[in-house]
């Protein structure tokens, strides 16, 4: 079986290339036509109305067709090869160049421009309007050579401009081919599996449905239910997290009988869907306590643990896992939330469900009403708990151990306010250190928060200055790793470039009057050496002078202090 595919070719050079690639292809079923831009979204519209299944172009081109159309448009990107290549040519030309396109070009161009530091100017445009307005000014400003697509050419070269057009090679062809099966297959199995899963559904799925981010009821199915019963229920996407938990609620049906709701949240294609699954209930008094939990399956967590505090407490947290009371203390922003899960999967080894929940919600819940999966429970904002709730809370606790569920409560720096209950037998006692007392881990944990938030937020920065997790490291960061993670997220969406800097991050700790006044200003200033001294002679003197000290804290020996203040 072969796939139908017109290849919409921008330029007619590019027609051979094509031709002779794909004489090594025989899944597709191809046939090329040359089009640049409008024209090329003609042949493709044609194409789709004979039943072509997929189309491949370039660039510009490339974007009006997948605008235009509802099959495949595959985009025969810009290599590196191919912008290697032109820069190559461009390189010992003497006069001033500049690449003019649309982004998919001009993006891979200067992170070679800049990585390979090869003085040519760039210029990304929007539409091919843009092009020849853009082209006669630089003229003007003394411009000769022009690289980019086939409008940038075609309008350089009739400007009177050198222009070269940046064409793709026979790698980039073959990419393309090979995502074209790729994405067709993927569709073609993909379209199997829903009629399988709707089927599916009919046969084994009871009561439950799917609801948009805007209240919408896009699937439903009923089966021990006559209808939904979510007249009154908040169905909108608004869960908490990222979809990799939970949400139990309850509601009513008409006759007043109590339903349990599970809500889970779902992204697909970009969209979010929340699926909610009814069951009856009996038993209970959960409809009148409005209590909710958020229950996770989670992953293994990422504890980092170079240095020896922290190490030390996943230790004892191992050597302990037969109990099942754990109390956390330590500094509040101290991932309490992040050792309980480490605690729940190391216990039951991935198994089972980990529920957070409140603990004025907790108060009003019975073991009997939770979903008998639920492993362990993390039991969090004991602040707004009033004294007398106290004991209340504590022989609820007792209540889900004897359901041989685990408990975990963060009371952190509150011990004074729970007495001798924390020194029970039974109680394991969790000290989390500080990150002052960790600083070992400081890198790293930089190093993971930065990778978070390029996979979440997309945001650029993929490393740190040294100059500037030495300023980190000479924070006390009173809110502990939650206040770094804090910082970082708005560093990283401040900072345009690759690395984040030590400027930037001087800036944001002098918010928090975090550095000396008078280091703030001139820190950065003087040569690397000069402004390595100024930070030891620093250290030395918030250690009084005391060398040991002051080595230690900077991970060097005595003899490179001495040297590097001498030199």
């Amino acid at each position: 079986m072969t796939i139908k595919t017109l290849f919409v070719a921008p330029y007619e050079a590019m027609v051979n290339l094509i031709e002779e690639c794909g004489k090594e292809e025989s899944e597709l079923d191809l046939h090329v036509q040359v089009g640049n831009l409008q024209h090329g979204v003609a042949l493709a519209k044609q194409a789709e109305a004979q039943g072509f299944e997929a189309i491949i172009s370039r660039g510009g081109t490339a974007k009006l067709i997948a605008e235009a159309v509802d099959i495949p448009v595959i985009d025969v990107h810009v290599s590196g090869y191919d912008m290697l290549r032109v820069l190559t040519l461009a390189n010992d030309f003497p006069r001033k160049k500049a690449i003019v396109g649309f982004s998919s070009i001009t993006q891979g161009a200067k992170a070679i421009t800049d990585l390979l530091d090869i003085p040519i100017d760039m210029y990304t445009i929007e539409s091919e309007d843009e092009t020849e307005e853009l082209l006669k000014r630089l003229k003007q400003e003394g411009y000769q050579l022009i690289m980019g697509d086939v409008v940038t050419f075609e309008t350089a070269s009739r400007l009177g401009l050198l222009g070269i057009l940046i064409q793709s090679g026979r790698e980039a062809i073959f990419s393309a081919f090979k995502e074209t099966k790729t994405v067709s297959r993927w569709m073609l199995k993909s379209r199997l599996e829903i009629e399988r899963l709707k089927k599916i559904l009919r046969v084994t799925a009871s009561d439950f449905m799917v609801v948009s981010e805007q209240g919408e009821v896009v699937y439903e199915q009923w089966k021990e239910l006559e209808t939904g019963p979510w007249a009154e229920l908040p169905l909108e996407a608004d869960l908490p997290g990222t979809g990799s938990g939970r949400e139990m609620t309850h509601t009513t049906d008409a006759d007043g009988n109590t339903l349990k709701v599970t809500r889970t949240r779902i992204t697909v294609a970009g969209s979010v869907f929340v699926v909610c699954e009814f069951a009856r209930l009996h038993g209970t008094r959960a409809a009148e306590a409005h209590e909710s939990l958020k229950i996770g399956l989670p992953a293994p967590p990422l504890v980092i643990h170079q240095s020896e505090a922290m190490n030390a407490c996943l230790v004892l947290i191992r050597r302990c896992l037969s109990y099942n009371h754990f109390i956390l203390t330590g500094p509040a922003g101290a991932e309490s939330e992040l050792i309980a899960r480490y605690i729940h999967f190391h216990k039951f080894q991935g198994n089972g469900l980990y529920a957070s929940v409140k603990a004025s919600d907790l108060l009003g819940l019975e073991p009997e009403t939770l979903d008998g999966d639920i492993k362990t429970i993390y039991v969090h904002t004991l602040l707004s708990l009033g004294s007398g709730k106290k004991d209340k809370l504590w022989g609820q606790l007792e209540l889900f151990k004897r359901q041989g569920m685990t408990v975990v409560l963060p009371v952190m720096e509150e011990e004074a306010e729970w007495g001798n209950r924390i020194y029970g037998d039974g109680v394991i006692r969790i000290h989390l250190p500080a990150l002052a007392q960790r600083k070992e881990d400081l890198k790293e944990l930089v190093t993971a928060f930065l990778l978070h938030f390029n996979q979440t937020l997309g945001t650029s920065a993929v490393r740190i200055h040294e100059q500037a997790l030495s300023l980190l490291a000479g924070y006390a960061w009173p809110g502990d790793v939650e206040e770094l993670k804090a910082l970082l997220q708005e560093a990283v969406l401040m900072e345009k470039g690759y690395v984040l800097e030590a400027r930037l991050i001087e800036e944001l700790l002098a918010r928090k009057g975090a550095l000396p006044a008078g280091l703030r200003s001139d820190l950065l200033t003087g040569s690397l050496e000069h402004i390595e001294k100024k930070i030891i002679e620093k250290v030395l003197e918030e250690e009084g002078f005391n060398q040991t000290k002051a080595a230690k804290r900077l991970d060097i020996n005595r003899s490179t202090l001495w040297r590097k203040l001498k030199g």
